[in-house]
């Protein structure tokens, strides 16, 4: 065997070996993003490192074991918004933790109702329809997923959707009359999490989970 192709073997091996000893052990990870629920801050089949040696802190995106009835044991991602003892609340679409809103700055996806004729000033490519997934609600209006930065730019936040009345799901959770839009306020008890998808209309996080335990956080989202 050339002395090269020997060379290039053992590198090989060697980084083979270290990639499995971290992701076996969590210290890092790469992860395949198989979800919208958090676009627009993480597209939909991106790659991304997880790490283990992070402490995750509010606001950072974190990934968790969680066993869906379904498809059984596995992995989700969601942005951490809340620790044990922080009091959760959501008013209006907006989320506070211990009465400050943590929401600021940051570019979410939500839902949006617009006319016919709003909605085909959008100017929307091909590529573009895919994602805001449009869905006709009346003989002259249809519902629209849109970032929030877009809409600012297109002039219509106004147009965005805020749930009202209670949710059916969220009272067998929590015992309250809340929806995903008003919610709270609670306190997160001892050894739980709160998790939010940054797509939020379209995101089936803490408000439908429940809490989530902070033991079952596999490692912290490096971006």
């Amino acid at each position: 065997m050339k002395k090269g192709i020997k060379i290039t073997l053992i590198t090989l091996i060697i980084l083979f070996s270290i990639y499995a000893i971290t992701s076996a052990t969590g210290i890092l990870i790469i992860y395949n993003n198989a979800t919208i629920a958090n676009e627009p801050n993480l597209k939909l089949n991106t790659k991304m490192l997880i790490s283990n040696l992070i402490t995750p802190q509010v606001g950072d995106f974190v990934s968790f074991k969680f066993e869906d009835p379904i498809f059984g044991d596995g992995v989700r991602i969601f942005r951490l918004c809340g620790k044990e003892n922080d009091i959760i609340e959501i008013k209006n679409g907006e989320v506070f933790l211990n009465k400050i809103n943590i929401d600021e700055n940051i570019n979410f996806t939500h839902r949006y109702s617009l006319t016919f004729n709003d909605y085909q000033n959008l100017g929307l490519n091909e590529s573009q329809l895919d994602k805001v997934m449009p869905f006709k609600i009346s003989s002259d209006s249809v519902m629209v997923l849109l970032e929030d930065s877009f809409a600012k730019q297109k002039g219509i936040e106004e147009k965005r959707l805020i749930e009202k009345g209670s949710d059916s799901n969220l009272m067998k959770i929590f015992g309250q009359n809340w929806n995903k839009d008003n919610f709270g306020p609670i306190r997160i008890p001892k050894g739980k999490v709160f998790v939010l998808g940054d797509n939020r209309d379209n995101s089936e996080d803490s408000r439908y989970l429940g809490f989530i335990n902070y033991s079952d956080i596999v490692g912290t989202v490096i971006n």
